[in-house]
């Protein structure tokens, strides 16, 4: 062995254990992209019938109107504060699963968002013995 050929064996490994590194997190930082952040909001006519949830760059605004005797409109806004949203899906999840609400399947939202800007939209007729609800959302930046 000629002196310090074991010096550039090491260098060669250090080399390609440093370029595994670089093809591992490369490939976290793309998945980690697509995974969508979870928010709950709760939604009550009663309790709360106006909540916001603000995580910096993200706001939720969800708000109850009543629309008759025992019907309610709900409301909802999703902001963009500080960085785009790409897509958001939402939906309303009440304790009794109402039969005629118009919009009560999932709601998505394609951007992209740019700050500062929301979507909105509402799901009625929803009745009171449906209540407590939340809102279940899951926006992708």
């Amino acid at each position: 062995m000629g002196r310090g050929q074991s010096a550039v064996e090491y260098l060669l490994m250090i080399a390609v254990a440093l370029i595994l590194l670089g093809i591992t997190i490369h490939y976290l930082r793309g998945t980690a992209e697509n995974v969508p952040q979870n928010l709950k909001v709760n939604v009550d006519p009663y309790i709360s019938p106006n909540t916001t949830v603000d995580t910096g760059d993200v706001k939720v605004q969800v708000w109850v109107e009543k629309v008759s005797g025992d019907e309610y409109k709900v409301w909802y806004r999703v902001w963009a504060v500080k960085s785009p949203i790409k897509k958001a899906q939402l939906a309303l999840v009440c304790m009794n699963k109402p039969e005629n609400v118009a919009g009560y399947q999932v709601i998505t939202h394609t951007g992209p968002l740019e700050p500062v800007n929301y979507w909105s939209n509402y799901w009625t007729p929803v009745k009171d013995e449906y209540f407590p609800c939340y809102i279940d959302l899951y926006i992708w930046k």
